[in-house]
Formats: structure tokens, sequence, C-alpha cells
């Protein structure tokens, strides 16, 4: 009905518009870029149009616009200036079709409004095309799925070799592994700390004068731990300060200096955990302090020693 209405409304208006200029017209051509084609395959279908640079023109799309055949999409329109004068405006579409034999590309409609005013219609020519089937000559049916085919199943020979290569080298790992567990492997002894030179290195990190009072007792803290596990052989770094107290006191220590150390620690728990600020004259004393008791312990651990810190830890038995 569409096309009925179309076709009536072209032969009222004609196909051919007077332009501005006596003698010129608006053209429009049609072609596709094959004309023999397999079912479903995209073809380009390209439409020119000739008119003068103020005509306005609009392609005429309805509901069957190119029915048959599906737009798959719409190439942007191009425009430039045409050799004889005017312009030339080129229009693409990406059609394909789903019927098999001659199929024609319908007849297009062009919407013209000169710059003088007039307006009308142009139409294309029809552009048949021919579509055949995918199927090979001669063939009227999909063929059918061809039976199982028996495969003998054999096993190269270089899969057993690698199977046999795999398997020595397990067996090798398993040998070094028990080996190495019948012969335990015993890390040398460390060398000694030298517990005055880890002080030092507190001290130059100039904390205090940072203010950074919580990291300087908690590494004095922390040093002074250490020494007494080497010393000792108690587990100082694991103990509360009360805890550490009573472990030493079960060993035969002076009690001056056991009392010294719970106040050292004490006071060094004070400003890690209750955030106490010491005096500044107790803060610069307390490595001196450290390195007292130190000095102190060493030389009732070591009785008949020099009083240094650097010797080898005694073995005390609490």
């Amino acid at each position: 009905m569409a096309r009925v209405l179309i076709s009536l409304w072209i032969g009222a208006c004609g196909l051919l518009i007077s332009c501005v200029h006596a003698g010129a017209e608006v053209s429009f051509d049609a072609t596709v870029s094959r004309d023999t084609l397999t079912l479903g395959d995209p073809v380009l279908l390209e439409l020119r149009i000739g008119r003068e640079p103020g005509d306005a023109v609009a392609l005429v799309q309805n509901e069957d616009f190119l029915a048959p055949f599906e737009v798959r999409r719409q190439v942007p329109s191009t425009v430039r200036e045409a050799p004889g004068g005017g312009v030339e405006e080129i229009l693409a579409f990406e059609i394909a079709v789903y019927r098999l034999g001659v199929i024609e590309v319908p007849s297009l409609v062009l919407q013209v409004r000169t710059a003088a005013g007039d307006s009308g219609l142009v139409a294309s020519e029809p552009i048949p095309v021919l579509v055949r089937s995918v199927m090979p000559a001669g063939m009227k049916d999909i063929r059918d799925v061809k039976p199982p085919v028996d495969v003998e199943a054999r096993i190269p020979e270089w899969f057993w070799l690698a199977v046999a290569v795999l398997a020595g080298l397990v067996a090798a790992a398993i040998w070094f592994w028990y080996r190495r567990r019948q012969k335990p492997v015993i890390d040398p002894p460390s060398p000694p700390v030298h517990w005055p030179g880890e002080v030092e290195k507190i001290l130059r990190m100039q904390l205090l004068q940072k203010g950074e009072y919580k990291r300087f007792y908690s590494l004095l803290s922390e040093v002074m731990r250490r020494y007494l596990e080497d010393r000792v052989r108690v587990d100082a770094m694991e103990r509360t300060t009360h805890e550490l107290v009573q472990d030493l006191e079960r060993i035969p220590l002076g009690h001056a200096e056991v009392s010294a150390l719970e106040v050292l620690l004490s006071e060094a728990d004070l400003v890690k955990f209750a955030k106490l600020r010491p005096h500044d004259e107790v803060a610069a004393k307390a490595a001196e302090r450290v390195l007292d008791l130190m000095r102190r312990l060493d030389a009732q651990l070591r009785p008949g020693g020099d009083g240094t810190v650097n010797g080898a830890p005694a073995e005390v038995t609490a």
C-alpha cells in the first residue's frame, strides 16, 4: 500500500525537479557493490545525489524500506564538490537478503527542496541481484552427521620414556630428602653480641633530642631484655616486668641489681604504656643506668672476670 501511494505521489509531482538555474537537474542514482551473492552475504548499496549547494534533500524511509533486504548498518554520508559544478552527496547502506533467486533492490525515493523553494520527489531505478545458495550445486539438503569412527588407542614410546625419567627424578628427590633427615644440619653459633654497642646505636639515633621518649625507652627495654636472655637464659622478651623479676629472684643474683632492673623496666613500661614523660635529667641518664646494670650483672655472672659485658654468656641454672 505504501509503495502504491509513493508511486502516485511520484506521478503527480514528476521524477525530475527544475532547479534555480535553467537546465539544471537533481540526479539520483543507486548502485550495489555486487550483483551476484550467496544467501545472507552483505552487499553495499550506494546512493549518489547530484544537486546544487543550496538544495535540501531527504531520503524517504517507510516501514518497508529496502524490503526484502535487511539493513545491517548505515555508512556516514559524505558531501563533495562535483567536477561539473554543484555538489555530490553519497549515502551508503550495508544490506543483506535471505531469499534465493533474482531479488530486486527496490526503487528509492528522494524528497528535494531547491534553494528557490520548489519541492518534489526523485526516484532511483530498481536493481536486480542474483542470490545463490551456499550449498553446492545438486545438493538439496544438508548432509547427515557421519557415524563414529573407531580409532586405535596406542600410547607412543616417548610417553613411557618421559614417565621413566619422571619416576627417576622423584626417586632421587626422595633419597636426598631421606639423607638430609638422617644428617640434620647444625647451624653455626652466632657471634656474641656487643651489648654496649647496641646501647650506643640507640644514643646515636638522638631520640631524646627529637622528643621520641616512647621509642627511646622501648629500644632500651628491648636491649636490656635481650641481654638477660643471652646472659641468664630467661624468656625475658615474653615476660612482664613483674614475672621477669620473679624469675630473676630464683637465680643467684644480687638483690640490689634485681631491684635496679625492676625500677628501670617499670619506668620504661610507664613511658610506653601510660604515656608518662620523664624528666629530661632522668631520661638522659637512662642509657647510662642500662650500661651500669649490665656491667654489674655481668660481673656477678662471671666471677673473677674483668667486669666487661662482651664475654661469652654464662650458663646459669634457675
